[in-house]
């Protein structure tokens, strides 16, 4: 047999705080947030969640240029279009300017659907880039109709693009705001770009001899959690369109107009590590070993066993928002061993789960009085979630 407890924490704290406070559990400290993230390059960026909540924006809406984030528009459109990803490809010869990230595809190539995506996404290539736009709608100016489309059906209203790869040129913009929105929908929505963007590196035949393209993404091996998703370099300044997940929270961001290769990654960093460690309070739920209920053991006439938390339960969460929890606990009286599950708990903010605990017996039988107390370990300072 089993019970289950719901509550919101607000409605449990002033009941909690005398029984816990009794146990020793207490918040870790949220630290105070900093008026804005400290970014020394980027003359634009904007950071996101999941819900689409902005958390921090500078020039937002300014016209820059996105450069090879143009790509993820570029496949998504191309996705849209149902093309068989083993479909062989013609190669159109075409001249970029000096400089351009190149696969070195060549008319007498006839790489795959798939191929031409791996590299646009992963390597940056610009001739895949404009041979996928050719290949889906026979023309690059018709394809580029079709990105502006997308672009204005996801809510992308100050982008306006001119080519499929990012080669700075006349009229191809966007802003912090909207890329940062089209790094989400694109994510969601296109499992393919999802996984092609944390791809370390690619492998395709140019020339008939096989060719490995490294990704140009140098934060994916630096930063845990990073989702992607796609660099960008032009005269103007070098951009980055990042997604990282922590904590049950995922960020999108986009940094624009940065002076160096490394600016837009360290920008990046700063960012997310800004909105997971200052924006969203750290809260400490439960502490390992800390004793969360005393019972009684059915073949002792005095013993107690105690049921101890597995591990520190820490989650970030959003201020002003209720955290629930649910608990389940085994029957009281139920025989324990050491090391037996008994319960467990979880806390959310709506549907997103911000922690959870194991509850276990700690296997020491010991000599206690007559009681049987149910208590759990979610005491902390209200002030954390104003």
């Amino acid at each position: 047999m089993h019970r289950m407890m719901t509550r919101t924490l607000g409605s449990v704290l002033l009941a909690l705080a005398i029984a816990l406070a009794s146990l020793g559990l207490a918040a870790t400290p949220a630290r105070a947030a900093e008026s804005k993230p400290q970014v020394s390059e980027a003359q634009c960026y904007e950071i996101m969640d999941q819900n689409g909540t902005v958390l921090a924006k500078k020039n937002a809406t300014k016209h820059m240029a996105p450069a090879s984030i143009t790509k993820i528009m570029t496949a998504m459109v191309a996705l849209d279009a149902g093309i068989d990803m083993d479909k062989k490809c013609t190669i159109t010869d075409e001249t970029y300017q000096d400089g351009a990230q190149l696969a070195g595809y060549t008319s007498s190539d006839t790489p795959t659907f798939r191929e031409l995506m791996m590299a646009m996404l992963v390597y940056s290539a610009n001739d895949a880039a404009e041979n996928i736009a050719i290949n889906v709608a026979g023309s690059v100016d018709k394809f580029v109709e079709l990105m502006n489309k997308k672009a204005k059906e996801i809510g992308m209203t100050n982008t306006h693009f001119v080519n499929p790869h990012g080669l700075e040129e006349d009229g191809h913009y966007s802003c912090a705001h909207d890329l940062a929105l089209m790094g989400r929908y694109a994510l969601e929505h296109y499992s393919f770009i999802a996984k092609a963007v944390t791809t370390r590196s690619t492998t395709v035949t140019v020339g008939g001899t096989s060719k490995t393209l490294a990704s140009t993404d140098d934060l994916m091996s630096s930063y845990a959690g990073l989702c992607g998703i796609k660099t960008g370099a032009v005269e103007s300044g070098t951009t980055f369109l990042g997604s990282s997940k922590r904590w049950g929270v995922q960020l999108f961001s986009a940094v624009l107009g940065c002076k160096t290769h490394e600016g837009r990654f360290t920008d990046t960093a700063a960012l997310m590590d800004w909105a997971y460690d200052s924006y969203l309070k750290k809260i400490r739920f439960s502490t390992a070993s800390r004793i969360v209920r005393m019972v009684t053991d059915p073949t002792s006439l005095w013993g107690k066993h105690a049921v101890v938390a597995s591990w520190d339960a820490v989650g970030r969460v959003y201020s002003g928002t209720d955290v629930t929890y649910a608990t389940t606990m085994t029957q009281s009286g139920a025989f324990l061993g050491a090391g037996d599950p008994f319960g467990s708990s979880v806390w959310k903010q709506g549907s997103r789960v911000v922690s959870r605990d194991v509850y276990a017996a700690s296997g020491k039988l010991v000599r206690a009085s007559s009681w049987d107390v149910f208590a759990l370990p979610l005491f902390y300072n209200t002030s954390d979630l104003m």
